[in-house]
């Protein structure tokens, strides 16, 4: 009784120390990030038949824009539509200011925002702190990035309408890394200068490499990891890199730690000289794990692939309402890792855990299996720090099923089937006799 005892009084100071952190993650004041943001990037889809890299266009935006109002992705909160390195001309000769690709977005940037906002849709961009962005995505000459015009570009993305920038690292600068803390705090100092004319959601790529748990004052959300590609061992790096992340830096209203890009279904391919909408690089025990995992954890949610044609898992995943209503509820801080579960597999079984109640009453808990097989798995109650006389209802948060409860004693839950390798087993449990809330 005294290891549960001291498991519960650790996770009663778990969620008193998070919610403390609560204001100091938004200090960037523009009055946005209030919760994580959902929504699509054009970064996994295919926008030509040749699937090309960082190619996109008009016609393929507005398309993924009316397949996510109809299939319902907006009204559960996915309201950006993103544009990653794929969108930009080259600067006015005149003015220095950044222009369109008008040959992808014939009717222009301005002409698209507005169109997207009257379907209650918000629209997101991207630049690079260096002379030049990431990649020229199949066009004739070098993609301009932003250094040298932070305050002019943040100032013209707000004139356009834009309410997202992703700011990335790349270009010339992308080896001066002694201009890193600079750059980033320049950058956010551009965004808040804009804020009066339109309030811009800031991601930023490298923030967190150079200012640590100083980078919510630059940011509302940041990557703290190598990018997020379809494979499962990229999907493992990132959780391992979410590990890592300080304490200060867990996530709350105006600034959230971002695991990159969620490539559930899988991405966009060509195939014979046509695109095919999904290529999967992991199971769909993966997408799912993926997706649970990110949303448990309240890193931003944004799906990079094609959304217009649903595979079952993207289904089950992006439209589950009861995963993304409590991804967007801020009563509690973002979930962590809390056990371990000994695999035969060394270090292959974690449990990972958020409490939806502030006297850890009820739980989001994900039993995990990174190994390369099946493992049985169980959750100890200690874990949770409850006492083993406690009963628990259980709820099946994938399936939307409820299962058998656990009685007074048992002090433990087992799943009935072995968790399969990449997979989970996400449940929320909530404590016998209590009421729940959320």
């Amino acid at each position: 009784t005294g290891c549960v005892a001291a498991a519960a009084a650790a996770t009663l100071l778990f969620v008193a120390a998070a919610a403390g952190v609560l204001d100091a993650a938004s200090a960037l004041d523009n009055g946005l990030g209030r919760t994580p943001p959902l929504g699509w990037n054009t970064w996994q889809t295919c926008g030509d038949a040749s699937c090309g890299h960082d190619v996109c266009n008009e016609a393929e935006v507005k398309s993924v824009a009316e397949a996510m109002v109809a299939n319902g992705m907006r009204d559960l909160g996915y309201v950006y539509v993103n544009l990653d390195d794929c969108w930009a001309g080259q600067r006015d000769n005149a003015t220095g200011a950044m222009t369109w690709d008008t040959d992808r977005f014939p009717s222009g940037i301005p002409a698209l925002t507005a169109w997207l906002h009257e379907r209650g849709l918000l629209f997101g961009l991207y630049t690079s702190a260096g002379n030049e962005t990431c990649s020229s995505g199949g066009r004739p000459y070098a993609v301009p990035g932003s250094r040298g015009h932070y305050a002019q570009d943040a100032a013209t993305f707000a004139a356009w309408g834009v309410d997202y920038v992703k700011f990335d690292w790349c270009g010339d600068i992308k080896k001066e890394w002694g201009e890193g803390a600079a750059a980033h705090r320049e950058w956010a100092a551009a965004v808040l200068a804009a804020n009066a004319t339109r309030p811009m959601f800031a991601e930023v790529v490298a923030g967190y490499f150079f200012l640590w748990d100083e980078v919510a004052s630059v940011a509302n959300s940041w990557r703290f990891c190598e990018d997020h590609h379809d494979a499962w061992s990229s999907s493992a790096t990132q959780i391992i890199c979410r590990l890592d992340q300080g304490k200060n830096l867990t996530g709350a209203p105006g600034g959230w730690p971002y695991m990159d890009f969620l490539h559930t279904g899988g991405m966009g391919c060509s195939k014979g000289g046509a695109s095919v909408a999904h290529c999967p690089g992991q199971s769909d025990a993966a997408y799912a794990t993926t997706f649970a995992l990110w949303s448990l954890l309240q890193s931003p949610l944004i799906v990079d692939t094609d959304v217009r044609n649903m595979t079952a898992v993207m289904r089950q995943a992006i439209l589950n309402k009861e995963l993304i209503d409590m991804h967007q509820s801020t009563a509690t801080p973002p979930g962590r890792q809390i056990g371990s579960w000994p695999c035969s597999e060394l270090l292959a079984c974690s449990v990972w855990g958020r409490p939806l109640a502030l006297d850890g009453s009820r739980w989001l808990v994900m039993l995990v299996n990174s190994g390369s097989k099946s493992h049985k798995m169980t959750l100890q109650w200690s874990d949770l720090g409850w006492p083993s006389s406690a009963g628990a209802s259980v709820r099946d948060v994938w399936a939307h099923a409820d299962l058998p409860a656990v009685p007074a004693g048992q002090g433990a839950w087992t799943p009935a089937a072995d968790v399969p390798s990449h997979g989970a087993a996400i449940i929320t449990l909530t404590k016998a006799t209590h009421t729940p809330v959320y």
